[in-house]
């Protein structure tokens, strides 16, 4: 029989590395509830991952969700994408901050455009104060609206007259769409 006093020294080291990787990274491995934002977290604030943008982050994939506004461009987990026309593009900056950017939650980079999507322009990002990294379509700086709970919902579409959907045209060849770019 072979020496198995190894493995248990080994099992509490991989334990105790995917714990603390798992608390570094903010995931929450657990099941509670939180709704649309899983557990209280909004997807434009979750960590991402490593493939496209790089620094060991993982990289969330855009899609197109079908809303009463049109086809329009949503986070990965389905909820509505939103830009602000007080923001100037190209700018590098965000005029939504403070209490703006909690009705408001920001696109969190990095992401992967959905596919068969034609995007309004190239997607960029900005860094906010604070050093998060925003997503930015067009040079506008992308959002999420905190009162969508649920995909398809686009309830911050027309918002004070300035907060908008991304509409979205798909690809020949990918199932329809009627929208039109939102910019």
């Amino acid at each position: 029989m072979r020496n198995r006093a190894w493995a248990v020294p080994v099992l509490i080291v991989v334990a105790l590395t995917a714990a603390a990787c798992s608390k570094a990274t903010g995931y929450d491995t657990g099941t509670g509830a939180g709704g649309a934002y899983g557990t209280g977290t909004p997807e434009s604030s979750m960590p991402a991952s490593s493939d496209d943008m790089g620094g060991g982050m993982q990289t969330a994939a855009l899609k197109v969700e079908r809303t009463s506004a049109g086809m329009v461009l949503a986070g990965s987990k389905g909820l509505t994408l939103y830009y602000y026309a007080e923001d100037k593009p190209g700018s590098g900056k965000s005029a939504c901050t403070g209490g703006c950017a909690t009705a408001w939650p920001p696109l969190t980079a990095p992401v992967k455009a959905p596919m068969g999507a034609k995007l309004p322009g190239k997607i960029g990002m900005i860094t906010r104060a604070g050093g998060a990294k925003q997503v930015t379509i067009n040079g506008y700086p992308i959002y999420y609206y905190a009162e969508d709970m649920a995909p398809g919902q686009a309830r911050g579409n027309g918002e004070e007259g300035k907060w908008h959907v991304i509409k979205i045209k798909m690809s020949s060849g990918t199932s329809g769409n009627t929208g039109r770019y939102g910019y």
